[in-house]
């Protein structure tokens, strides 16, 4: 994760085993400046963990503002959210003695590491792959693991509803905000931050809320891009 354009992905299969083991060194969780996304339901879980652990945080909102950066991910202005990270060499700022002080509620990019997860082809919901990249020297050894074994650990059945919602919905964001005109982008990147990161009860169940909110955004959006 140290620099993206070193990372190689390679396609895998559920039920094939990959020479992987985690050694608790932290070396994945530094040099990870604008390398990991926080997801609306990572925002949403992380925010529920450290109300929990009495943090300070009370809101989805609290979380993004302070552990958190906006950044945009297209030409278009679409904006995310990633971690942030402190000191020289990129530390994420929940890294405390080479451990993961949210652990429980990481982001579905760190749980996954070094898989990630893509809209499938063929059929298939999703594209699975093993990612090498600088910390193969401290990742990948004799030991092995079944992709399957970790995505049925790792990549529950909420995350893969959220994705499957997602997938379906950013590309019609996409195609609204290439319509608008440049001017009308800002008021539609509010929108996109309120519904798709702030707009959540932390005591009501995420993917009901999220998908109601995927309702109101497209209708507020579709109000700013001129008809075709």
């Amino acid at each position: 994760m140290e620099d993206q354009s070193k990372t190689l992905a390679v396609s895998v299969r559920a039920k094939e085993f990959v020479s992987y083991h985690c050694s608790c060194c932290g070396h994945c969780c530094r040099h990870i400046e604008n390398c990991v996304m926080v997801e609306s339901l990572d925002a949403y879980r992380m925010a529920k963990h450290l109300r929990n652990q009495h943090c300070g945080i009370s809101s989805t909102d609290d979380v993004l503002l302070r552990y958190c950066e906006p950044m945009p991910l297209t030409d278009e202005g679409y904006p995310i959210y990633v971690l942030k990270t402190v000191g020289a060499d990129a530390t994420c700022i929940f890294l405390r003695e080479n451990q993961c002080s949210i652990y429980a509620a990481r982001p579905r990019t760190c749980r996954l590491y070094p898989f990630s997860v893509g809209p499938g082809e063929r059929g298939r919901d999703f594209e699975y792959c093993l990612c090498f990249d600088d910390n193969q020297q401290h990742h990948f050894n004799s030991r092995k693991v079944l992709v399957k074994d970790w995505l049925y650990h790792n990549f529950p059945k909420e995350d893969k509803e959220f994705l499957k919602q997602q997938y379906l919905v950013i590309p019609e964001i996409g195609r609204l905000m290439h319509r608008m005109p440049e001017e009308m982008r800002q008021a539609a990147v509010f929108k996109i931050l309120f519904y798709h990161y702030y707009h959540f009860e932390l005591d009501q169940p995420f993917l009901p809320q999220y998908e109601q909110n995927n309702r109101s955004l497209l209708n507020e959006l579709r109000k700013l891009a001129p008809s075709e």
